[in-house]
């Protein structure tokens, strides 16, 4: 949950960003591989999560607990396509990119795991100790803990670099050639090279980055 000018603006990027996913698994999710639509399904889920986690009058509608196991079976899900695939030789490609970077295993795990620590942060501090139950109760509140922070710091600027490269791959994708010649204007070229999931899935990693920090 975060108030002001800030969650607004981080409200409306996950508004914007999730239904550009939605629109890409629509339209061309029957045309993909599983691994892309799952990709693509996993973006939009995790956009629902952020939309309701921002927004301070829909932050409680979904348990710290609920969000920590789903998208924590999701990263144990993407975890274990990776083994299976490593122990297979399957060819990897390239983590960023117009292709296999939507559904690569290492970048979904990444994100299942920036869901995680922010739902973990999430989680209500322990009750307070009764007199004559000392050590019934160790530790502090999960969210105050340094390794969550580090963690959660270290997975923002992971998200944050994989979006300005992902921007980079997009300026630096051929554009389609007209048949009059002339200068499509930019949202057309978007649309045309297919490239809607990756502007969405990048905008959503950069203000999940962005909640990350905000949060810690």
């Amino acid at each position: 949950m975060v108030s002001g000018w800030v969650g607004v603006a981080l409200a409306t990027a996950f508004v914007l960003t999730t239904a550009l996913c939605a629109v890409s698994l629509a339209v061309h999710g029957a045309r993909r591989t599983r691994r892309l639509a799952a990709a693509e399904a996993n973006h939009v889920v995790m956009g629902v999560g952020m939309i309701l986690m921002v927004v301070p009058s829909t932050a409680g509608l979904v348990s710290p607990t609920v969000g920590v196991v789903l998208f924590g079976l999701m990263a144990v899900a993407w975890l274990g396509l990776l083994v299976v695939g490593g122990l297979l030789g399957e060819p990897r490609g390239s983590i960023i990119g117009c292709g296999r970077c939507t559904g690569h295993p290492v970048h979904l795990l990444a994100l299942d795991a920036a869901m995680v620590v922010m739902y973990l942060a999430m989680l209500p501090p322990p009750m307070p100790a009764m007199p004559g139950m000392e050590g019934m109760h160790h530790g502090a509140h999960v969210s105050s803990s340094p390794v969550l922070t580090a963690v959660g710091v270290v997975l923002a600027v992971y998200l944050a670099a994989h979006a300005v490269a992902t921007a980079v791959v997009l300026r630096r994708t051929p554009e389609p050639v007209p048949a009059g010649g002339a200068a499509l204007p930019a949202p057309v070229r978007v649309a045309v090279r297919g490239n809607v999931q990756l502007v969405g899935q990048a905008g959503m990693g950069l203000a999940m980055a962005a909640m990350l920090l905000v949060g810690h």
